[in-house]
């Protein structure tokens, strides 16, 4: 993987990628996130966080600090905002670099950073940024500087760890001490290293961590109080693992179906290698071998089965397990493509990435050809070259530089597909984006937009609008927002209905029969024959 030739049929994709995802709107919880951090600007406080003008509690302001500094310096420039996360992800990315490398060697650590960076969940997270996309981040690099103290006692490596875990914490809370936690202390039990286990070290890890996440204890206190506290510390991690705060599912297999799709298109090494990850480590215990590692093992069983008995389950929730993931799947891909290793099971693996390979682009045209119609010319140039480079790689021998090529085209061609025909078109029936437009175009100085109603409760409004109101969920809720002059509301037709009852004196800018949200999506939409089946009405209104 030493050739020029290589890195120019990886690179260029990976930019088209990136380029394709930057003007794609953020939606639902993306927007909310980027929301918190516009109004941390507009109302010159970096500690208490609020949301439509109500205080918020929900996440650690990390990624809201982010949003805020790109916003002052860029303006209201959601590209600038992404590449700003993508930033901090490529410490996620070195840190999958040295940690693999730590262990297994440069070309494990290089391989295994090219999966995450070119996996479905990597490229989607850091389009439709959520506080996971930071976890990751710091919780890899925590690992890797925690297990390079762990081989050369270097103080360096221990308070990066720390800081590294207090970044974690100030995330996402709590949960960010997890990974860490499994990682480094598994490791610690395993090869029986008491004497680090009890060292005082980690008693200035915690001083470290608690000066780091003052910030976000000082925002809740002044908040909430003491519930604050208790809900960033156990409420909102506890209770989303026992339901009593968020959640019902009893899906146990949750994580492992899914990390079939989000590893994508790396799949099949994840598979063959966690097989052989496991069976390895089996063996090394029954002949009690003393070296072996089991850091990212650990990582990843403890992280995602607490999470698999949570009764609060969402792919993006398994993001920070998945460069430890990687790390087992490139160690055991860079040995069995050595040349030295003539298994069979080459050519299994080969074959069906081919096959995955060939049939995902032809599968995916429904998209372009069937669900929304494509026209633009240069689309079907770079399909088609991608395809063309998919063809060829197929055709080929079957070593590992061959299907990471072949394997970069077929996730660029469906990411591509998806940031150029699949969400713009979809966002056309997104109406709170249009409704932010109008409310832009047509709205006097002073006015502001608020939702009024769940279901209408679309925080993308709020963020592209150039004055965003407040988040009205009840009836009771609007009555005491009244009177409030110069306000536009982004409702719902149950809300436009309270409305007309209230008898409120109210022009109807624009009302919205083609409303479908983003992330509600079925089968009747997408058959452009059934989709007018699927559609709400909204409303926007002026109130006089």
């Amino acid at each position: 993987m030493n050739d020029r030739r290589f890195y120019i049929a990886v690179i260029i994709p990976l930019v088209l990628i990136i380029v394709s995802a930057l003007p794609v709107p953020l939606v639902v919880n993306a927007a909310k996130y980027a929301e918190v951090g516009r109004e941390m600007l507009m109302n010159h406080d970096w500690i208490n966080l609020t949301i439509g003008g109500d205080a918020y509690d929900q996440k650690p302001p990390m990624l809201f600090w982010i949003a805020a500094v790109t916003f002052k310096l860029f303006g209201l420039s959601i590209p600038a905002y992404k590449l700003a996360v993508l930033l901090f992800s490529s410490l996620g990315v070195y840190s999958t670099f040295r940690l693999g490398k730590l262990f297994y060697g440069k070309d494990t650590g290089l391989l295994a950073a090219f999966f995450w960076v070119m996996s479905l969940g990597f490229q989607h997270f850091n389009n439709d940024i959520h506080t996971d996309t930071l976890l990751a981040n710091f919780v890899v690099f925590s690992v890797w500087q925690f297990s390079a103290y762990l081989k050369t006692h270097k103080w360096q490596n221990f308070l990066l760890g720390a800081v590294g875990v207090g970044l974690s914490m100030l995330a996402k809370g709590p949960v960010g001490v997890v990974i860490p936690a499994a990682a480094i202390g598994g490791t610690m039990l395993v090869h029986k290293q008491w004497k680090e286990i009890f060292n005082y070290r980690w008693l200035i890890a915690l001083v470290i961590v608690g000066i780091m996440i003052l910030p976000a204890m000082a925002g809740l206190l002044n908040q909430f109080g003491l519930e604050g506290i208790k809900f960033y510390f156990w409420t909102n991690n506890v209770g989303r693992v026992t339901g009593s705060y968020h959640g019902s599912s009893t899906d146990y297999s949750f994580y492992l179906h899914t990390s079939l799709y989000v590893l994508l298109p790396w799949t099949i090494f994840m598979v063959y290698g966690f097989i052989k990850e496991i069976g390895s480590l089996i063996g090394l215990r029954k002949n009690k071998t003393q070296d072996f590692e089991v850091v990212n093992i650990f990582a990843v069983i403890v992280y995602l089965g607490i999470l698999s008995v949570a009764k609060q389950q969402n792919p993006h929730y398994m993001l920070s397990a998945v460069p430890f993931m990687y790390i087992i799947s490139a160690k055991w891909t860079v040995r069995l493509f050595s040349p030295e290793n003539k298994s069979k099971t080459r050519n299994v693996i080969a074959t069906i990435n081919k096959v995955i390979a060939v049939v995902g682009p032809i599968a995916l045209l429904v998209l372009p050809i069937v669900v929304f119609p494509e026209k633009r010319i240069w689309f079907w140039a770079i399909y088609g070259l991608l395809f063309a480079g998919i063809v060829l790689m197929v055709v080929k021998k079957n070593d590992l530089p061959r299907q990471i090529v072949m394997l970069t085209f077929t996730i660029t061609i469906m990411l591509f597909t998806v940031n150029v025909n699949m969400l713009p078109n979809m966002m056309k029936f997104h109406t709170s984006q249009q409704a932010a437009e109008i409310f832009n175009e047509k709205a006097p100085d002073g006015a502001t937009l608020s939702i009024y109603t769940s279901s209408a409760r679309l925080w993308n409004l709020l963020l592209y609008s150039k004055s965003p109101g407040t988040y009205l969920i009840e009836k009771e809720d609007l009555e005491a927002f009244l009177p409030k002059p110069g306000a536009w509301i982004y409702t719902s037709e149950e809300g436009y209905n309270d409305m007309l009852e209230m008898g409120l004196d109210m022009n109807v800018v624009k009302k919205f029969t083609e409303h479908k949200q983003l992330t509600a999506q079925s089968g009747r939409f997408l058959n452009p024959k059934t989709r007018a089946s699927r559609f709400l009405t909204m409303y926007l209104v002026e109130l006089k």
